[in-house]
């Protein structure tokens, strides 16, 4: 629950007198009409718990105990929960009274001291400052900034492994999930599906939960789907679902099947064709849920800057709104045995599902209890940690024949070859459909003349040892590919044609310096102190390093970054040291990660002579940044 709620119940509590709406709107900092928003959500929880008259507002106290006694388990105990809470709680607020987050973290002040000045580190390190002014605390700096930080440490909670198998076994066994993983291979196998690794652990978790649902009497009862279920499919699901009953001795019912049939055609793909589809997805679920899942996501993109649109996650996610919407109108929630799991161990991700919630209550007057919050945030954490496995990883797609199984012998030899390397996303055996794969690599056992802009491999169907060499030295070459792709980029955006000079001849150091702060300055990189900078940084330790120099300032106090690159053709004596390129850095503090990423492979390229030699031998602007790019290795 939202610490303001949960402000709004002790000032009931503590105080005798009913309260006005005013006069709780100044005590907990929100306005008048977020207070009766407040009051109506918590009466949608426990009804009556909060009645009105003419002077304002009363709290039965023993449910307001109930409500904050419950709160104890989502309050931050240790000391890295605590500094994520204390920036996630200033940058959804704005700012906060330090008491007040004192009293909601149950700590002395001391002991939030000790934490802020964690906070301050993790602050810096994002280009961003903390700042207290009459005891209220606030985050200072821009506000791409505050949401990638707010990213960060999103990605960071969910590399722990958010859904992983281990987690399931706080809600299964590990023979039975094993059993539902078998199960599930068995049968796609014998249908020729493909599915991936991690679409794989998705499936099996939602088995997991509606096995324990249905053990818990919750059948769903009220599902409709607005288009037709494909037969194939159909009988695959009905298949599976029938080993599980006999297993766990248990009934699913023909909505469940239903869903469970949908939730494989969007995890999923058969060998011969793709169900859904983005023009197609709202004939499966309706106009409405489609909406409301989408504000879901664009609100979450605006404000965690991560892009969880993709097919496959919006068609997962709206199923999932939907039954949400279904249990509600029943009366009945979900448990959810991983809740407090989730809300100690990936407290920003468990804080988006929280906001999803806010959504659903303010656009449908829904209100969500924990455990449902929770099965969303497994939702955004596993899409989350897929993004964060893409990044790492290579993207493959399969093109083989349907022919006597080869295909599934074929993947399954891929995956358990490169599984640490790649991510196999589909297997197809239609080569028309090539021409719309987006991976890093196409795996071909048969010769195509397709255009697609992945990189095409061809190898034998039985997977040889050469094949699996190619296929190592491909994978090395496109991941060194992209590491020379993102330095590109950065020099690109450093380096503007105007910030590129060949010249004969400049007569010394001071020269030098003088005419490219002067020409940064003139094109509103730096203000007019920027070359006395320059000249103390110089003076503290020369900046020349063998043929190249590389002046800056102390501190990074441009007004925007680039880089100004003089090449001389005849060498200049700096420092007793005679040099040929100079790279003045000017670096604005916001792009502090732009330097660390830039820096470092930058003056590792330039110590090595035989690049130096070529590199001050390049003419134009664009032939210096590809050369510098294709040093990288």
């Amino acid at each position: 629950m939202k610490m303001q709620i949960l402000s709004l119940i002790k000032e009931l509590k503590n105080s005798v007198d009913p309260l006005t709406s005013v006069e709780l709107s100044n005590r907990i900092g929100v306005s008048s009409r977020t207070i009766k928003n407040y009051i109506q959500e918590i009466n949608s929880i426990r009804l009556n718990a909060i009645t009105s008259s003419q002077k304002g507002y009363v709290i039965d106290k023993m449910i307001a105990q109930e409500f904050l006694d419950s709160s104890q388990n989502t309050i931050p105990q240790t000391s890295p929960e605590r500094v994520t809470f204390i920036i996630n709680q200033i940058i959804q607020r704005g700012s906060i009274n330090i008491f007040d987050l004192c009293d909601e973290m149950y700590i002395s002040y001391s002991t939030l001291r000790g934490e802020l000045k964690k906070v301050k580190k993790r602050l810096q390190d994002a280009n961003l400052d903390l700042s207290s002014t009459n005891n209220q605390l606030e985050i200072k700096g821009l506000e791409k900034n505050k949401r990638k930080l707010l990213s960060s440490i999103m990605y960071s909670e969910s590399k722990n492994g958010f859904i992983g198998y281990e987690n399931m076994t706080a809600v299964m066994n590990a023979d039975d999930i094993q059993f539902i993983k078998s199960t599930i291979m068995e049968s796609f196998r014998l249908f020729r599906y493909f599915i991936n690794d991690y679409s794989l652990e998705n499936l099996i978790l939602h088995i997991v939960i509606t096995i324990d649902r249905i053990k818990n009497g919750y059948i769903n009862e009220n599902n409709e789907y607005t288009r037709y279920i494909p037969l194939h499919e159909y009988e695959l699901s009905k298949q599976i679902i029938e080993k599980l009953e006999n297993h766990f001795d248990i009934q699913f019912n023909k909505n469940e099947l239903t869903e469970f049939t949908l939730l494989i055609l969007s995890r999923a793909s058969n060998l011969n064709y793709k169900e859904i589809t983005d023009e197609n997805i709202v004939d499966y679920i309706g106009a409405d849920i489609y909406s409301l899942t989408k504000d879901i996501i664009e609100e979450f993109e605006l404000y965690f800057y991560i892009n969880l649109s993709e097919t496959q996650f919006f068609v997962r996610f709206a199923l999932h709104i939907k039954n949400v919407m279904i249990r509600a109108n029943s009366g009945y929630f979900s448990k959810n045995p991983l809740t407090e799991s989730i809300k100690q161990n990936c407290p920003l991700i468990y804080d988006a599902a929280a906001n999803a919630a806010r959504l659903i209550y303010r656009k449908k007057q829904i209100y969500l209890n924990d455990d449902e919050i929770a099965y969303i945030a497994f939702h955004i954490g596993g899409a989350v940690e897929l993004q964060n496995t893409i990044t790492t990883k290579i993207t493959v797609c399969a093109y083989c024949p349907n022919y006597y199984d080869l295909n599934t012998s074929f993947t399954e030899k891929v995956n358990s070859r490169f599984h640490e390397q790649i991510i196999l996303t589909d297997v197809i055996t239609d080569e028309k459909l090539l021409s719309s794969v987006h991976t890093d690599i196409i795996l071909c056992t048969l010769e195509t003349h397709i255009r697609t802009q992945s990189l095409v491999l061809t190898v034998s169907p039985f997977l040889s040892e050469s094949d699996c060499t190619n296929i190592e030295q491909t994978i090395s070459e496109l991941k060194k590919r992209k590491r020379r792709q993102l330095f590109k980029d950065n020099l690109q955006l450093l380096v503007k044609p105007e910030l590129f000079k060949v010249q004969d001849f400049i007569k010394d150091k001071e020269t030098a310096i003088h005419e490219m702060t002067l020409k940064l300055e003139t094109l509103g990189y730096v203000d007019s102190t920027f070359e006395k900078e320059v000249i103390e940084r110089d003076y503290i330790s020369s900046t020349a390093f063998g043929a190249f120099a590389i002046p800056h300032a102390l501190q990074m106090s441009a007004l925007k970054t680039g880089m100004n690159i003089m090449i001389l053709q005849n060498p200049l004596v700096w420092d007793n040291t005679n040099v040929q390129l100079i790279i003045m850095l000017a670096f604005n503090k916001n792009d502090r990660y732009i330097f660390n990423e830039i820096f470092e492979p930058l003056t590792m390229i330039l110590t090595n002579h035989e690049n130096l030699s070529k590199l001050i031998k390049v003419s134009t602007h664009e032939d210096f940044i590809n050369y510098l790019a294709s040093c990288i290795e």
